[in-house]
């Protein structure tokens, strides 16, 4: 884990797996003194293939916007309840696929990433692809996947839930529940390997 952490990329969508991972992202944040970064993304229903055939009006999109600003108020305020003000917090709310957002957002060699497993149906990975596998091709920082814990819930439009302390620092997390992989080297990508050949009879 690098000690050199200055900021704590969250992705953040009201799963119990998202809730998870700001928990244990607030907690990652407090032990490095970085700043929290709790990100939301959203798109247009279809995608921005089917509103680029029929593109929503302009109040229409601010109202999507709006709401995907609101659930993650929400989120934040289950997740994180009044420890919410103690932390250095920089909230985004992004139009563009879950996945490149977050690469994006967590692009500096001192960030940190952090994921909650098993955020989107089968469905969803299935239209969309899966956010951790294109997170861990792609992102140049140390990503955490942070697995719910038994008895998380996902947050619910007007639901209170009393609030849960930020998780403490990866060292105590119970095994099994946290996935950490290192940044990817710098660079180009290396070329494909050659695939084997048997061996000659």
């Amino acid at each position: 884990m690098p000690e050199n952490v200055t900021r704590v990329v969250v992705g953040v969508d009201g799963s119990a797996g998202s809730l998870a991972a700001l928990r244990q992202a607030a907690g990652e944040a407090a032990h490095h003194g970085a700043v929290l970064c709790p990100v939301i993304a959203w798109q247009p229903p279809g995608g921005e293939a089917a509103d680029a055939v029929q593109p929503a009006p302009p109040d229409v999109c601010a109202h999507w916007e709006r709401a995907a600003r609101d659930r993650l108020s929400r989120a934040c305020r289950s997740a994180l309840g009044e420890d919410a003000r103690r932390l250095r917090m920089r909230p985004r709310v992004v139009r563009a696929d879950a996945g490149p957002a977050l690469v994006a957002c967590a692009a500096r060699e001192t960030d940190m990433l952090v994921m909650g497993a098993g955020s989107h149906g089968p469905v969803h990975r299935l239209v969309h692809g899966s956010v951790s596998r294109h997170c861990l091709k792609h992102a140049r920082c140390p990503v955490l996947v942070v697995h719910p814990r038994a008895g998380d819930a996902p947050e619910k439009d007007g639901a209170t839930r009393p609030p849960r302390p930020p998780a403490r620092p990866p060292a105590t997390i119970p095994a099994g529940l946290l996935d950490v992989w290192p940044a990817r080297p710098s660079g180009p990508e290396p070329p494909a390997s050659a695939p084997r050949r048997g061996p000659r009879r």
